[in-house]
């Protein structure tokens, strides 16, 4: 059963293109949601449609149309949003046997996410993590996701190894500090925050003010 949540949770997608000269974004943005709703990513994209539209006329005229280019579309749809589209392009990328094979499953999986398909999208980031078990995001976002479907002590479990990976990720230490305060362990939840707060995360802070001596 997917419960419903008091806090809002940070999201971690990947907003990047593969290749150059077609990129919408880079790097890593961070996502803050509502409790009910998961809305994409904090990344400005200004005409990610028309960038669809733009790399579909670019390529019309190409025999083959590899993973580079379906990964790229994928993420270009997953910004506006367009999540079930994305994932056919993800499927299509994952075919063409790509080398960046955890980070489109992980793609994927947000988009399954973002969907409410929290089952497929616990799968897809069992997958990323497969192919690379150093490969953090794939934990973050997986306790994302169970998150929300309502297994906090397994997004616990998940946003504790990221920070055994690393100890300076001030996002794990806010959603851990969240779902250790849904569960009542207002102990822990503040030690969560305290840390968060040292590494400079204003939203850790706050809570600190408002919910710890």
């Amino acid at each position: 059963m997917v419960r419903k949540h008091n806090y809002c949770m940070k999201l971690r997608n990947a907003a990047l293109v593969i290749g150059v000269g077609v990129a919408t974004a880079a790097g890593l943005s961070l996502l803050k949601v509502n409790k009910d709703l998961v809305v994409g990513s904090t990344a400005v994209v200004v005409g990610a449609g028309l960038m669809i539209a733009l790399r579909d006329s670019k390529d019309l005229n190409k025999k083959i149309r590899n993973y580079e280019y379906f990964f790229n579309r994928a993420q270009d749809k997953f910004e506006v949003a367009k999540y079930e589209e994305a994932i056919l392009d993800y499927n299509k990328a994952l075919e063409l046997s790509p080398t960046e094979i955890c980070l489109v499953y992980s793609m994927r999986g947000n988009a399954k996410r973002n969907l409410g398909d929290f089952d497929g999208a616990i799968s897809d980031q069992n997958k990323a993590l497969d192919f690379d078990p150093l490969y953090a995001d794939g934990y973050f976002n997986r306790g994302s996701a169970k998150y929300k479907k309502g297994d906090l002590s397994g997004a616990i479990e998940d946003y504790t190894q990221v920070i055994k990976m690393n100890p300076k990720d001030s996002d794990a230490f806010f959603n851990r500090a969240n779902v250790k305060k849904e569960i009542r362990d207002i102990r822990g939840a503040c030690e969560d925050w305290k840390k968060g707060a040292e590494l400079g995360d204003e939203d850790s802070a706050k809570l600190v003010e408002e919910n710890c001596d």
